[in-house]
């Protein structure tokens, strides 16, 4: 009786079989590996644009509504009663955009003068620390109160130089208390801004709240309004806002967290984190060339811009933001120089960048700018 014959794979067919399954695992495993890394990669950087053209929105949301007052926008004069005129700023004029300029070493530049900075600042440094190299924004701009009608609140009587309070008829959301900065203006090209005195009683969930608002000489140096104004005037809640960037004291991956702060002095509160992940901000002012239709972008500190009220002839800020990621998707270290509008940030091991420096590390940056033209600038 014959054996069946048994076949089967000899030792060199199951190697060969082995050595290209293997090369066909690596492959496919390489893929994998190669479409991770890129998806990191991707969800990296659509996290940083996403930050970017956020910071940049609600910077010019800010820059949208500066200088707004009402039917007076564009030609109005602002007299400043309030009795320490460093904590607003922009005493008696139409100026509603500043900007300094800080270099690496954190000096300021002669001009404007930063002592009205002082405040904002110096509690940023020590509770953040504002970042040197990085320019700060400052902008004259008014709250709406949150008023599906721009004309509330209106006054419920005619305002005299003779008088000494001013009712409304409504304080919209409540958002008008003791202390308060607002201005009053109406369409006679003229304006005041004052401090609230008095403490206001007010319930936002039973609208409307009539008021009544003291202006006394326990924070205005001038109790008098030396205009008439009648009962189609606006009472507007004042916002001297200062845009900067500070550290957040928090760390991701190794990396100091920076981000971009909104600081109203007149709110008394600390400065709010607006977004994470900024790492510096340049600003460029465009000024109208007086008797000219031309516009030259200049550094806030330039001479000619900060000379008489040439300042007030700011029709457009153009602002660029230096972002970063989180995640080390990087394959090495980000040596790159980075050019915010005509400042350069270099890697943190370098010297003499006047824009500043970066963290380097294995992470995405990228440059993010815009540009916005002011709609109530004034006509100079």
């Amino acid at each position: 009786m014959r054996k069946m014959q048994q076949l089967g794979l000899s030792l060199i067919e199951l190697m060969v079989s082995l050595g290209i399954g293997a090369f066909l695992v690596l492959g496919v495993t390489t893929v994998f590996l190669a479409n991770r890394d890129s998806a990191e990669v991707e969800n990296s950087l659509a996290r940083l644009q996403e930050n970017g053209r956020f910071a940049l929105d609600v910077i010019r949301d800010d820059l949208f509504q500066a200088q707004y007052l009402g039917c007076n926008t564009g030609e109005v004069f602002v007299v400043n009663m309030i009795d320490d005129p460093n904590s607003v700023g922009f005493v008696n004029s139409i100026e509603g955009i500043r900007g300094y300029e800080r270099d690496g070493s954190g000096a300021f530049a002669a001009v404007p003068a930063a002592t009205d900075l002082a405040g904002a600042i110096t509690a940023a440094e020590a509770a953040q620390g504002a970042r040197n190299g990085s320019d700060i924004l400052r902008i004259r701009t008014i709250d709406l109160m949150n008023s599906d009608d721009p004309n509330d609140p209106l006054l419920t009587a005619m305002v005299l130089p003779s008088s000494t309070t001013i009712s409304i008829d409504d304080n919209r959301d409540c958002d008008i208390e003791q202390n308060s900065q607002v201005v009053l203006t109406g369409c006679n090209l003229t304006a005041h801004l004052f401090e609230v005195t008095n403490a206001q009683t007010c319930n936002a969930a039973t609208p409307p709240n009539p008021t009544t608002l003291e202006f006394d000489n326990s924070a205005n140096f001038t109790t008098t309004i030396n205009n008439t104004y009648d009962t189609e005037s606006q009472i507007l809640l004042f916002e001297d806002a200062i845009w900067f960037v500070a550290d957040t004291l928090r760390d991701r991956n190794g990396f100091d967290v920076w981000a971009l702060y909104r600081d109203v002095e007149s709110d008394g509160l600390a400065p709010q984190e607006m977004i994470e992940g900024v790492e510096h901000m340049q600003v460029k002012f465009g000024q109208q060339v007086p008797g000219s239709t031309s516009i030259r972008y200049v550094d806030p500190s330039d001479a000619e811009l900060n000379t008489g009220i040439n300042a007030d002839g700011v029709v457009s800020v153009r602002v660029a933001l230096l972002m970063q990621s989180f995640d080390p998707v990087r394959n090495s270290d980000d040596q790159r120089v980075y050019v915010l509008i005509d400042e350069q940030v270099g890697i943190a091991t370098a010297t003499g960048f006047q824009g500043g420096l970066h963290s380097s590390g294995r992470v995405q940056r990228e440059v993010f700018t815009t540009t916005v033209m002011l709609r109530n600038a004034p006509e100079v």
